[in-house]
């Protein structure tokens, strides 16, 4: 193998290094994401005068999961009784739901999601005030509501970090100055 290829592998390799710690010891950015598990037992609350009997009580689950910047990231809704189950892939009669999340605080948030109440189908709302947790679905057939007034939530948040742009750059016109330099450098 000729030392120029030698030379070439090495600094390669010496860059590659030095990347590679910069990387792992340099800054880091990070996003805050946070979820929120939520489960229970829900009472029904409001129910049309016809279309029933709806359950008296339903266990229910699910989460809303979002960034610092209070972006919903993803979430899902399981009603038990009312055999629901609803996530950013559900469809109701090929329609994909409108979805909006509100966040006052982490204690007092809203998810609504709306699949066109003009074509009779659902509105879905899903409010969390404190502990209590209440739940509605709204159509052209009337008003269903359940709430939980002692709703089992547990709150996780963790940090993803990214090394910082300005440490990258900083990493890579590095090595390109070692390669640089040793290609420059006199053949041994």
């Amino acid at each position: 193998m000729s030392s120029k290829i030698q030379a070439l592998i090495r600094s390669t390799t010496v860059g590659f290094l030095s990347l590679g710690i910069a990387f792992c010891a340099s800054p880091a950015l990070g996003s805050t994401l946070t979820r929120q598990d939520f489960s229970g037992n829900f009472t029904l609350v409001e129910s049309p005068n016809f279309g029933g009997p709806f359950p008296e009580t339903t266990e229910y689950s699910g989460f809303v999961s979002y960034d610092e910047n209070n972006s919903l990231l993803d979430w899902e809704v399981n009603v038990e009784e009312l055999n629901l189950s609803l996530n950013p892939d559900s469809n109701d009669f090929g329609l994909i739901p409108d979805v909006t999340f509100d966040l006052s605080s982490e204690s007092n948030w809203n998810l609504r999601i709306d699949f066109g109440i003009a074509f009779d189908a659902p509105l879905y709302t899903l409010q969390r005030d404190s502990a209590e947790i209440n739940f509605s679905q709204s159509s052209l057939g009337g008003v269903i509501a359940y709430s939980d007034s002692a709703a089992d939530i547990n709150v996780t948040s963790s940090t993803t970090p990214v090394p910082e742009p300005s440490t990258i750059f900083a990493s890579l016109a590095f090595l390109s100055t070692i390669t640089m330099i040793k290609r420059k450098s006199p053949s041994s």
